[in-house]
């Protein structure tokens, strides 16, 4: 149950090498930073702990993890053989489960921000009678179990001869492979279905000045959708048709190269975390600017009401449906 591959092919080629360094130095380098920011301002300027801020603060600590883990990914690529001495299988098994965690949390937790956005439009009155940040809170607890429970299963059951370059055929049974591929297509039905409600909801008659800021939250929207789907997308297609591979389905001729496309494709969705960051910090900018908007004015209900949905859309009173539509989705990283 594994695929035979010849022993020049084991280990990551040149080519291999020089990929993963361009792909993962500037995810490094621009993640660390842009995360480290965002997640001062959060816990240390936001003094509010509304929703969003909550799912914000958890996506953030979801993309360290993996930015933890990348440069040992890196070295362990270099050194080919030698990472045994150096690293261990131990603790190389916990980096790849890292990885793991990295990725599903982040799947998981910018499909609720979009599911939470989409109930905060069409039902405002429902969510802000049962949603509150407790239950968010208990619904990032909930996501964090299950992607730590998916990590250990990856720990124990982790048996590879190279460090993160061939995979344990045990990690790649197709009960395994096939639950997290439902699950993704599971969080990509609900982020495609979510982001075209909001779009739409965006386009009713306004105002200009209210257009403009319809215009600008739907690119957002949009972008945040785009994003989600070419960052996953080719990464669970790629690590099905290798799973296959690996179970005997697909010609094990294959796995070489169905491995390398793997890779590639893992690199593609680590790009995500520094692209969550980028989101962060337009959601941010817009509190700020909404936050002195209110303070010049504090008797405008109206510009109040854009601070409060900016937040958190269910805490803020929706008397103005046409600005809660507007701000609304600003917030989705």
């Amino acid at each position: 149950m594994h695929c035979e591959v010849n022993g020049s092919r084991t280990q990551p080629e040149f080519t291999h090498q020089v990929v993963l360094l361009v792909f993962s130095l500037p995810t490094i380098c621009i993640g660390l930073v842009l995360n480290g920011v965002a997640l001062y301002i959060i816990c240390c300027k936001i003094k509010k702990r509304t929703k969003s801020i909550i799912y914000m603060a958890n996506l953030v600590f979801s993309d360290i993890f993996l930015l933890f883990s990348l440069p040992f990914k890196v070295y362990a690529y270099y050194v080919r053989e030698e990472w045994r001495q150096t690293l261990g299988k131990v603790f190389c098994q916990f980096l790849e489960s890292l990885c793991f965690v990295n990725t599903y949390a982040s799947i998981l937790l910018i499909t609720m921000i979009c599911l939470d956005r989409y109930m905060a439009i069409k039902y405002p009155f429902v969510v802000r009678a049962i949603s509150t940040p407790m239950k968010t809170t208990l619904i990032c607890a909930g996501i964090w179990i299950c992607v730590c429970s998916g990590s250990i299963y990856i720990y124990f059951a982790s048996h590879s001869e190279s460090c993160f370059y061939n995979l344990s055929s045990n990690v790649l049974k197709m009960e395994f492979i096939g639950t997290l591929e439902i699950l993704f297509l599971i969080c990509a039905f609900f982020m495609i279905f979510c982001s075209v409600q909001i779009i739409h909801s965006l386009k009713v008659p306004a105002s200009e000045t209210q257009s403009r800021w319809a215009d600008k939250s739907a690119k957002i929207v949009l972008s945040n959708l785009l994003t989600f789907l070419v960052c996953f997308t080719p990464y669970h297609t790629g690590l099905l048709l290798y799973s296959l591979a690996i179970n005997d389905i697909l010609l094990q001729s294959y796995c070489d190269h169905l491995r390398s496309a793997l890779h590639f494709c893992l690199y593609l969705a680590n790009v995500n975390c520094c692209l969550d960051a980028i989101y962060y910090f337009y959601g941010i900018k817009e509190l700020c600017q909404s936050n002195s908007s209110s303070r010049q004015t504090p008797n405008s209900s109206i510009q109040m009401g854009n601070c409060e949905t900016l937040v958190d859309p269910s805490t803020g009173p929706p008397l103005n449906s046409q600005v809660t539509l507007n701000f609304t989705p600003i917030l989705l990283p």
